[in-house]
C-alpha cells in the first residue's frame, strides 16, 4: 500500500517545500499529520521531514546554531532507506543533498534552495498539479515564526521545563 500518495498533508508539504519554500508551514502541516499518525514507521517519516524543514528554516535565517542542533536527526533520516522509500525520496540523491547541507552549515555559507529528490512519478504529478495554487518565495517567510501566536508553544515549553526540574 502506498500510503503517502493518498496523504493530502504530505502533498501540501511538498507544495510548500518546492514552490514557496515556506518551511515554517511545512513544519506546521506535517506536525499535524505526525500527531494523528497511527503507524509508527510513518510517524518516523513525518518526523524526519519535520526536522528537515526546521533545519532549513533556521539555516535560511542564518541561525546556524539552531540548524546544527537538529541536523544530526536529518542525517539519521537520510540513512534510513526504508523511511525514504516510504516518503518516495531517492536515497542516494537525498544523501548527497544532506552531505552538501552539512558542509554548508559547518562553513556557515548562504542558504540555497533545492528540491527534494522525489522518485515516485505519481507523487510528483500529485503535487506538481497544484503548483498554480502556491506563490513563489517571498522574504517575509524568513521570519514567519515571529508573526504567529505561539502562546500555546511557549506554554508547553514552560510546562515541560518545570516537569524536568521536578524530576
Amino acid at each position: 500500500m502506498v500510503h503517502y500518495n493518498k496523504n493530502e498533508r504530505y502533498i501540501k508539504y511538498l507544495c510548500h517545500f518546492h514552490f514557496d519554500q515556506d518551511f515554517f508551514e511545512c513544519h506546521e502541516i506535517l506536525e499535524e499529520q505526525w500527531k494523528l499518525e497511527l503507524n509508527d514507521q510513518y510517524k518516523k517519516v513525518w518526523l524526519g521531514l519535520i526536522r528537515l524543514s526546521v533545519v532549513l528554516y533556521h539555516y535560511r535565517r542564518r541561525n546556524f546554531t539552531g540548524a546544527k542542533k537538529l541536523f544530526r536527526h536529518v542525517i539519521t533520516f537520510s540513512n534510513d532507506s526504508n523511511l525514504l522509500e516510504m516518503a518516495g525520496i531517492d536515497q542516494l540523491r537525498f544523501q548527497q543533498i544532506v552531505s552538501d547541507l552539512q558542509l554548508n552549515l559547518q562553513n556557515e555559507t548562504e542558504y540555497h534552495p533545492f528540491d527534494l529528490p522525489i522518485n515516485d512519478q505519481e507523487l510528483i504529478e500529485r503535487f506538481q498539479n497544484q503548483k498554480e495554487n502556491y506563490s513563489s518565495f517571498t522574504e517575509d517567510l524568513i521570519n514567519k515564526h515571529s508573526t504567529r501566536d505561539r502562546t500555546d508553544v511557549i506554554s508547553e515549553r514552560l510546562k515541560q521545563l518545570e516537569l524536568r526540574r521536578n524530576i
